[in-house]
């Protein structure tokens, strides 16, 4: 008696049935779609409104603004899933400080929010899987690892200090929870925020190669990441002064904030090579150190949101009219002034930034 032989599409549907392959897929979820927004208005522009589910890396220099940048985003994901979501913040290094977390306006409630101080990468990566494959509560979760190049190995934590550490054994590990645990992260709707810092790899023996930047976590990590967004060094012409027009650098003051420098190494939206800068203002807390005023001025002019002639400011009339209400003037004289409207005015200059966010993205 011959075998019935089954189309490709009841083949496929029996496959997706099958209890015994229900733990193998996802076709059963539904596939997650939000975006969470960084605060900066250029960085969420580049990202087509911010970053989405998945695994994402942050790499670069030292103080290049990875965590800070990391807490922007936790801020705006718990604000995003309310009591639903929650912070895993894995603390590999000594750096985070309670005023770091108070600055970054990160909700401290234990329902949202919980720091980890833990260096292992078994420990760490098992608790990853444990809270995706239990999760009763249906939360989402982003986790943040700060950093991998403060992992090590269980075997190798447990050694004395003279003792040889296995050559690469954090990244085998790496490796093999990233193939392991990427698709489900992604496809039950949580985020994962892998930092790492770029060393210089120095070569050895005959090798012609010149020194090269190298990030730790192994290829594995650059694979599965959505997104790889590296933090470029910080120079002297970054850095914003209390008076930046004086004649020497003694009469400038203090600085009063920096630019922050991103590119992006790989993206999910045809961006990659492109470049991203957003300032930090010095001083402020509550989530608002990025200094989303000055890009605004400098998005409207750009855009045609107004007119400049002289030293005059003039909004089209469209704008005029839909934010008069708000406290915007039809003209203003002088950036300065302009700035100075908006820093003081927080409700205008959101409003202005969704407003900004919409048409931009709608265009796109």
């Amino acid at each position: 008696m011959s075998k019935e032989v089954l189309t490709a599409e009841e083949q496929i549907e029996s496959f997706l049935n099958d209890k015994n392959n229900k733990k193998y897929h996802y076709n059963h979820l539904k596939q997650e779609d939000y975006k969470i927004s960084s605060g900066s208005l250029n960085l969420d522009l580049a990202m087509d409104g911010g970053l989405g589910c998945g695994i994402h890396r942050f790499t670069g220099v030292n103080e290049g603004g990875k965590t800070s940048c990391a807490l922007a985003f936790a801020k705006h994901f718990q604000e995003h899933f309310g009591d639903k979501g929650k912070i895993i913040y894995f603390k590999a290094e000594g750096r985070l400080s309670n005023d770091m977390v108070k600055r970054s306006g990160v909700s401290l409630d234990e329902r949202n929010w919980c720091v980890i101080a833990c260096n292992i990468f078994e420990k760490v990566f098992y608790l990853i899987r444990d809270l995706v494959q239990n999760n009763q509560e249906k939360r989402k979760y982003m986790f943040i690892v700060d950093s991998m190049d403060g992992l090590c190995r269980q075997s190798d934590y447990d050694k004395a200090f003279g003792d040889a550490e296995q050559v690469a054994g954090g990244s085998l590990i790496s490796s093999v929870f990233l193939k392991k645990q990427s698709l489900p992260i992604a496809m039950n709707g949580h985020m994962a925020l892998i930092t790492s810092q770029v060393r210089i790899e120095i070569p050895t023996g005959y090798s012609r190669a010149g020194a090269r930047p190298k990030s730790a976590g192994g290829h594995a990590v650059k694979h599965y990441a959505n997104n790889i967004l590296e933090f470029e060094e910080r120079y002297n012409a970054d850095i914003f002064w209390e008076n930046p027009n004086a004649e020497t650098a003694e009469k400038k003051g203090n600085p009063t904030g920096h630019m922050c420098k991103i590119a992006f190494k790989k993206t999910v939206n045809e961006k990659t090579g492109a470049k991203v800068r957003y300032p930090i203002k010095y001083g402020r807390t509550n989530g608002n150190s990025i200094w989303v005023e000055r890009e605004l001025i400098d998005m409207m002019l750009l855009w045609g949101y107004f007119d400049k002639s002289g030293a005059w400011i003039k909004f089209s009339d469209d704008i005029y009219q839909k934010y008069k209400k708000l406290g915007l003037p039809e003209k203003i004289q002088g950036e300065p002034k302009l700035l100075a409207l908006l820093e003081e005015n927080p409700k205008l200059s959101k409003s202005l930034v969704e407003e900004f966010k919409q048409d931009i993205l709608r265009d796109e």
